[in-house]
Order: C-alpha cells, then structure tokens, then sequence
C-alpha cells in the first residue's frame, strides 16, 4: 500500500528516508490530487497482462505518447547516487509525465 504524508520544510539528509513533518501529517490520494494534481493508480505488479492493460489504458486517457522503463540499481547503475538526488528534486514540466514507482 502505498503511503503519501506531508514532508518536513528542509528535508536534511538521506531523501528516501520518510522525513515525515511534526506531527506527521498523512495524506490521501484525493488530497493528493486537490493539493498537487497528481493522480495515483494502483496497478498489480505481479500480473504482466493486467499491468500492460492498465498502463495502455492511462496512456490512451491521459494522451501520453512515451513510455520508458527506468530501473534504478546501487550496484549496476552509473553515478546512482546523482540519478537518486534528481528523482526528488522539484521540477514543472509543460506536459504531464506519468512515473511507475515500485
């Protein structure tokens, strides 16, 4: 299950870490998309068939056209560590961007 909380202002340190705000402030998914936009999709990791349904059908309502797998590895991938810090930095795209998060 997936977990959403608010995070604390100047996050210090290792950023996978929850950093949760005092008092922890959880969040759900409808607040999620009121406060932010984002959507959120549950999808079945371990069913192939399903997995690729459910992503087509996302693509075809959210008009998306692209698709990448990125895997993120601390033992096989090039300057990991760089490539985590740009995961949680902050950006504003012109067009929507759908990421899978396992």
């Amino acid at each position: 299950m997936v977990q959403m909380w608010c995070m604390e202002a100047y996050p210090s340190g290792d950023p996978r870490l929850p950093h949760h705000c005092f008092p922890p402030k959880v969040v759900n998914s409808d607040e999620l998309t009121k406060k932010t936009g984002a959507l959120y999709y549950k999808l079945d990791l371990e069913d192939q068939i399903a997995l690729s349904k459910r992503i087509a059908i996302v693509k075809l309502e959210r008009n998306l056209s692209r698709e990448d797998t990125l895997t993120l590895d601390a033992q096989s991938t090039i300057d990991f560590e760089d490539k985590m810090k740009e995961m949680f930095e902050e950006t504003e795209c012109e067009e929507d961007q759908a990421r899978m998060v396992n």
